[in-house]
């Protein structure tokens, strides 16, 4: 395949019961011009055997097969061979919305942004939850965005991965990469490291990912972890500094980034 328009990047884990629908979301877009790049992350299940039955069917499919190293060496084992101009993450328990990938690429070349910040549903015990935040089409200069991201920095507007449409080019010339030793927040970190080369944003309005929130015993003690963590603070907190000492723009936020670090908690 020459270079395709569109790189989508789903790391898998133990996936077997989910993964189709994620899949089938993603081949529904009618965007031919794209390549799926899955990573079996060490999965104890058929998993596996299920991305290599996709593969045999859709030529567009790259299989990659790694001992479990966590979702973001995953991530990095795929931005290796990835070769789209745009990059996508998609999580292999969620879904996209129809239209998603041809709403977000008409947006980004529309304004010709570096990025595209899209409104989601949340999917919680069968029912699902619209924020909205977002409320129009518009695209924000860098004085415009760091002022939003200073006043909700853990949103999932600015943190999650799986509502953007990245430029493969500055990933690559950044030489930017996920933090595979972090066990919480190595998604948070890649786009605080991404914000660092942007120069404008589009946000779309409409829905375009379906993330399913589900908390397991697992997910509540990382929760309850991520509350007492000073390490996970840190990180958080050096990630934002950073950014916005990068930009200029630390004096200006200090104390709403001081609020966020202090007040950590997981929402939109």
């Amino acid at each position: 395949m020459d270079q395709p328009l569109l790189s989508v990047i789903i790391p898998v884990y133990n996936a077997q019961g989910c993964l189709s629908l994620a899949l089938d979301s993603v081949f529904n877009q009618n965007i031919q011009d794209m390549e799926i790049i899955l990573v079996n992350d060490g999965s104890k299940d058929d998993s596996l055997s299920l991305c290599r039955q996709y593969a045999a069917r859709d030529g567009r499919i790259v299989v990659i097969d790694q001992q479990n190293a966590g979702p973001g060496a995953a991530r990095n084992a795929a931005l290796k061979v990835a070769k789209g101009c745009y990059i996508s993450f998609v999580d292999s328990d969620d879904s996209l919305q129809p239209g998603a990938y041809r709403n977000m690429l008409d947006a980004i070349q529309e304004d010709d942004a570096c990025m595209v910040i899209a409104h989601f549903n949340i999917l919680m015990n069968n029912q699902v939850f619209d924020r909205g935040y977002i409320k129009q089409d518009t695209c924000l200069d860098l004085e415009d965005f760091f002022r939003a991201l200073a006043y909700r920095p853990g949103s999932y507007y600015y943190s999650a991965l799986w509502n953007k449409l990245y430029k493969r080019q500055i990933i690559q010339e950044n030489q930017l990469v996920f933090d595979s030793a972090l066990s919480w927040g190595e998604d948070f970190k890649f786009n605080m490291a991404y914000y660092r080369h942007i120069k404008k944003v589009r946000f779309v309005k409409e829905p375009v990912y379906n993330y399913k929130r589900t908390y397991s015993g697992q997910t509540w003690r990382t929760m309850f972890e991520l509350r007492s963590s000073f390490q996970i603070k840190s990180n958080l907190y050096r990630s934002l500094r950073s950014l916005y000492r990068h930009v200029g723009q630390f004096e200006k936020y200090r104390m709403y980034i001081y609020r966020y670090i202090f007040n950590i908690t997981i929402s939109t």
